[in-house]
């Protein structure tokens, strides 16, 4: 089955959903620079709980997508190379697993921020458990960016054997996923990076949309060997 233009501005729709939801969960998360280390933390979890359940819900929302856009591209890349659709889906499918485990763990952090509230038992071990549960969030978020960045690397080096769309647009998507696996694997050793490393995949990504959107795919240059 060989992509279409039509196809590729299906593809530029889900992605442009896909973003739009898990920013707009991203930024209703609430657990970016917490100080985890005293019971204010809690008592803010306690407060915002309904805003950071919407979050969760945003953000496997998002998640799903990713696993859709897997979904949808599987055919048109398994015509091209079966070992890398089954790559890029079981990518796409082990990070939405990943994506739920991190969820329950701030989830768990509700439950925590009630009995801090509650004031029944002592609030110390509570800060603790609190602080574990945040780091455990933040080390599972820093693999799923180095599972993002993977599973871009293999649509967008897909995308330029088959000269879907422009060869500047796939180096460009090779090297923006490819910065945002960097940023996540620096994090995840506790190395500190620039908010920019992952800012850069946003502006790339709403370029890569806004192509898609207007162009589509170019199916008259469609290559299948490898």
């Amino acid at each position: 089955m060989k992509p279409t233009k039509n196809a590729g501005r299906l593809l530029g729709l889900l992605f442009l959903a896909s973003a739009l939801i898990g920013g707009t969960g991203t930024s209703k998360r609430g657990l970016s620079s917490a100080d985890t280390t005293t019971g204010a933390f809690l008592t803010s979890i306690n407060e915002g709980m309904t805003q950071m359940q919407w979050a969760i819900g945003l953000d496997l929302l998002a998640s799903a997508l990713s696993v859709g856009i897997a979904l949808f591209l599987f055919t048109f890349i398994n015509d091209y190379n079966e070992r890398l659709a089954h790559a890029y889906l079981g990518i796409a499918l082990v990070t939405f697993v990943i994506v739920a485990i991190s969820n329950v763990f701030h989830v768990a952090l509700f439950s925590v921020s009630e009995d801090f509230a509650s004031g029944v038992t002592d609030g110390q071990p509570l800060i603790g458990l609190g602080n574990m549960l945040y780091h455990g969030y933040y080390w599972l978020h820093f693999l799923i960016l180095m599972l993002y960045g993977i599973g871009g690397c293999l649509l967008f080096f897909y995308l330029l054997k088959t000269a879907l769309v422009p060869a500047w647009l796939a180096v460009w998507g090779l090297l923006a996923n490819g910065i945002v696996f960097t940023g996540g694997a620096l994090q995840l050793f506790e190395i500190p990076v620039s908010f920019y490393l992952f800012v850069q995949n946003g502006v790339f990504l709403l370029s890569f949309v806004i192509w898609l959107l207007i162009r589509g795919f170019k199916v008259q240059s469609l290559q299948l060997d490898i």
